[in-house]
């Protein structure tokens, strides 16, 4: 484990004994419960049920485990399932390419020379776009916002986070989709995660309350002209950008978009009844477990 690694775990260390008094819960779910799901055999992967829809997942080394419990849940209640692109940050270790294929076979892992070489035809009509994609590489969280759009051929994208726990059947989702996704769908938050151009203005705050822990979109309600703009008015000296700059960059390019019901799609609040999924964001990483596990244990998972 490095340094930085191990500042963030005496960091949630600290959260999940002193702030969630949930510590020894967390320790559970974490280290000895949550790794189970590597030695499972069972096949989390199912059948493709509409071939006009591609999902995507960024994620990195250290969320592997996470990652995994994520897409089984999602597969588990969902019946909205297209071809699955894993979208790698550079971190991936041939070791986590086993685990992710094992468990999901048919999954494309993405890596950043593989999405430049089979994507260059359709970047090189959006020169701009390309130049600030390579150019601003260490802005991991571009890649989520560009690369579903051009390294799929599907009319249908479907976005989701790896620190996503689902409990019921994503019901807007599928409706949306099934009514052929006239509207855009992201989750919403209570609090607004602004971003900052070069003439000194802070993005708007009522776009700045999507949360792009969901984003649901047909192809041609992605802006690209929007997108380009966009990119070119960023502050790219401002690193507090690199956080949210692709849910900000979602909720300025989708036309026709539409909050996530916020009561079922949640940040924030427990678990209950009718929730459908919880982002647990890194401010609540800890519960991922302490709490997103533990339900998942009682409902029989691994």
């Amino acid at each position: 484990m490095n340094v930085n690694r191990l500042k963030l775990e005496l960091f949630y260390l600290i959260k999940a004994f002193k702030y969630n008094k949930v510590g020894r819960a967390y320790l559970y779910y974490k280290y000895f419960f949550a790794p189970k799901i590597l030695k499972s055999n069972k096949l989390f992967e199912r059948p493709i049920t509409d071939s006009n829809l591609s999902i995507h997942i960024l994620t990195c080394h250290r969320d592997v485990v996470i990652l995994l419990w994520s897409l089984a849940t999602y597969y588990n209640v969902s019946n909205v399932i297209g071809e699955l692109f894993i979208h790698d940050d550079g971190s991936l270790a041939e070791s986590d390419k086993k685990s992710i294929k094992k468990f999901f076979p048919n999954s494309r892992i993405i890596n950043d020379q593989v999405f430049l070489h089979q994507a260059s035809h359709q970047l090189d009509r959006y020169p701009n776009i390309k130049e600030f994609r390579i150019k601003n590489k260490k802005f991991v969280l571009l890649r989520k916002l560009i690369d579903p759009y051009f390294i799929s051929d599907k009319k249908y994208r479907l976005i989701i986070d790896s620190d996503l726990l689902w409990f019921n059947h994503p019901g807007q989702i599928a409706e949306q989709f099934e009514a052929g996704c006239n509207q855009s769908l992201m989750m919403i938050a209570d609090t607004s995660c602004p971003v900052y151009f070069e003439d000194g203005k802070k993005f708007p705050d009522n776009l700045a309350k999507f949360n792009s822990g969901i984003v649901l979109y047909r192809q041609d309600n992605f802006d690209l002209a929007k997108l380009e703009s966009y990119l070119m008015a960023l502050d790219m000296n401002n690193n507090d950008n690199r956080h949210f700059i692709e849910q900000a960059g979602y909720s300025y390019c989708l036309k026709n978009i539409e909050p996530l019901n916020i009561g079922q799609y949640i940040v924030k609040g427990r678990v209950e009844s009718q929730t459908v999924m919880r982002h647990y964001t890194s401010p609540r990483r800890v519960l991922f477990y302490a709490e997103g596990l533990r339900i998942l244990k009682n409902k029989g998972y691994v």
